[in-house]
Parts: C-alpha cells; sequence; structure tokens
C-alpha cells in the first residue's frame, strides 16, 4: 500500500481503483494491473456509486472518472508539480 500525502507533493500518493462490479466489467481490475506494470501501485477500493463513469480511479482521494493509465499519470504529475494541490 502506498501512503497518503498530506504535506507535500514528492510523498508517494494513494491510487486507489475500484473494484465494485461494474467497474471491474469496465476494466477496473485489467486497470491496476496495467498500473503495476508502469509502476504505479495501487489499492482496491470499493464502489462509490460512479458506475456510469467507471473505471473509477481516487488520486490522492480526488476521482477521476473513465481512468486510464495516461489519465492516472497526469494527475500524479499535476499534484506533483503544484497545479492540483494535494490534501
Amino acid at each position: 500500500m502506498m501512503n497518503h500525502s498530506t504535506t507535500s507533493p514528492d510523498q508517494e500518493l494513494t491510487i486507489e481503483v475500484c473494484h465494485g462490479p461494474q467497474c471491474s466489467d469496465i476494466g477496473g481490475r485489467a486497470l491496476s494491473e496495467e498500473l503495476e506494470a508502469n509502476g504505479m501501485k495501487s489499492i482496491i477500493g470499493d464502489c462509490r456509486g460512479q458506475c456510469p463513469n467507471a473505471p473509477l480511479v481516487l488520486v490522492d482521494n480526488r476521482m477521476i472518472c473513465n481512468a486510464t493509465v495516461e489519465k492516472v499519470r497526469n494527475r500524479i504529475d499535476d499534484i506533483a508539480s503544484g497545479a492540483f494541490p494535494s490534501y
């Protein structure tokens, strides 16, 4: 499991991938494997009721709808650069 960033953007962020039924059917579980293959560890998340936006990923507790590896990487880069503030 990754550490949740609370103070600075250079800390590791939590990447949570929904493994609920709809997200899994649309590719959530496969996305977890793709993230791992790209050096990004994730944790399994529960359904957040965003089924029409599947697969859902939360990076630093911020949602990414219709998530892809590229969208996750972009969010991480945005948080690290300060363009998207970390909690």
